[in-house]
């Protein structure tokens, strides 16, 4: 364009010169004024000269017209790879003024969509980046193009930011599955897959979303969340009626057949009467004893968001109330107490949750005693916690057996006990979600043949 504007201007001059030169001939042949050469050589040379300016004028022109067209060209060929370049600020009287407008305007614009879009992808990094759902983007090539700190957590892997193959990052069989199904069907999938077995089982619930681009373009959005926790919960829920019902079976089946017995002559023996109804009576105590052992979990967990009743108590009068209770137990195994709670000692605690985990450890601590044996009841404090300690001298409790005392249900097996002893194996449990309940823990330390120790340590609250 440049060369056709110097074409221009030489033509222009050329032009200029010609009709002036016809000019002063016409003038010269028609008018009756004798022209002399000097004469007309110098209206020549003038003409000539003004013909030059002219020309020079508008070559200049054309000439900055050129440099802005050329800083616009310049401009939109930066704005096409994201740069922004300053405005081209023009006169209004300049004839590019409105192109350099429109073209100022459509830079404002592309830059402030610049913005925004970096901004909205700012902000979509930082939500990927703490969402607790793991978020996985896989183009229509299977390569992984985006994922977030919490799907490498999940699948345990450092994801490549670079795009590759999700298959370096998934192996599990039916996580590729559910991808490859979407894939085929081109519809959403859903499924709970269980990413790491027992011991440490690891669940999640994964969805896929297929995201048509285009007629050969897609992407499919995986999500895994982690319900690991409501699985337990409900496996727990799961086993709880299991052994529930099993549980409770066991007496009601118990008290139908010794009744079926008497009720068939066998009541007609005195001797087998009074053994049977005894054995009817400790079936049905021990079946009132299950169903106030649930309830006592369902009211706890039922309560576990209230607030506590927390007021200020003195300790001792607990313990002895509940080994006033126990005095029979005691003295029918020949037990010694020994209560070394301090009676001034006080805390500030839910009374009656802390009388029911004192009544069942001691409960524990007679019933799993030797005939003869010792318990000790003590209390520990430091500047933030204090420690209600019950130690026995009974048949103690073996390494295997104490990492499960505290499950619902869980009684030691005869075979690795020196003396059956009868229970529902809810009391530790009932104790551990009292003791839950109340921002404490609850730990166990025991040796087969020696006893056991258990120890509730709580917060100490002003």
């Amino acid at each position: 364009m440049h060369n056709r504007w110097q074409q221009s201007v030489r033509l222009l001059t050329l032009e200029n010169v010609l009709i002036l030169l016809m000019v002063l001939l016409v003038v010269q042949h028609f008018s009756p004024i004798n022209w002399s050469t000097g004469l007309v050589g110098g209206l020549i040379l003038v003409l000539v000269l003004i013909a030059v300016v002219e020309t020079s004028i508008v070559w200049f022109q054309q000439r900055e017209r050129q440099k802005t067209i050329d800083r616009m060209e310049a401009k939109l060929r930066q704005m096409s790879s994201q740069q922004f370049p300053p405005h081209i600020l023009l006169p209004q009287s300049d004839p590019l003024y409105s192109l350099s407008q429109a073209v100022n305007q459509l830079e404002s614009y592309q830059r402030n969509q610049t913005r925004r879009a970096e901004l909205q992808e700012k902000e979509l990094m930082m939500i990927m980046r703490y969402l607790p759902v793991g978020v996985m983007v896989i183009d229509h090539h299977r390569q992984v193009q985006l994922s977030n700190p919490a799907m490498s957590e999940l699948l345990q892997e450092s994801i490549n930011t670079v795009a590759h193959a999700y298959t370096k990052d998934i192996q599990l069989y039916a996580l590729t599955k559910l991808i490859e199904d979407t894939i085929t069907t081109r519809k959403n999938q859903r499924a709970s897959i269980t990413l790491t077995p027992a011991p440490n089982t690891q669940v999640v619930e994964a969805t896929t979303v297929y995201i048509q681009n285009s007629r050969s373009h897609y992407q499919i959005v995986l999500m895994l969340y982690d319900i690991t926790e409501v699985y337990m919960i409900e496996q727990m829920q799961d086993d709880f009626v299991s052994n529930a019902s099993h549980e409770l079976k066991t007496p009601i089946t118990a008290i139908a057949g010794f009744t079926e017995t008497l009720l068939s002559g066998a009541k007609d023996d005195p001797a087998t009467l009074d053994q049977f109804l005894k054995i009817i009576a400790d079936e049905s105590q021990r079946l009132i004893d299950l169903i106030q052992d649930v309830l006592s979990l369902s009211r706890i967990r039922a309560q576990s968001t209230t607030k506590l009743a927390q007021t200020t108590v003195t300790i001792r009068p607990l313990i002895e109330q509940e080994l006033a209770v126990d005095q029979q137990a005691v003295a029918r195994q020949r037990l010694t107490v020994v209560n070394q709670v301090a009676a001034d000692f006080k805390a500030v605690v839910d009374a009656r949750k802390l009388s029911q985990v004192i009544k069942n450890l001691l409960t524990n601590a007679i019933k799993y005693n030797r005939e003869g044996g010792r318990i000790t009841v003590t209390v520990k404090s430091t500047e933030k916690h204090w420690s209600l300690i019950v130690a026995d001298t009974g048949i103690g409790i073996s390494a295997e057996d104490q990492q499960r005392i505290f499950e619902r249900f869980y009684r030691a097996s005869p075979s690795r006990s020196q003396q059956v002893v009868s229970g529902t194996g809810l009391g530790l449990a009932i104790v551990k979600e009292l003791v839950t309940a109340m921002h404490g823990d609850v730990t166990v330390a025991s040796q087969r043949g020696v006893g056991t120790t258990m120890t509730v340590t709580l917060p100490i609250i002003e």
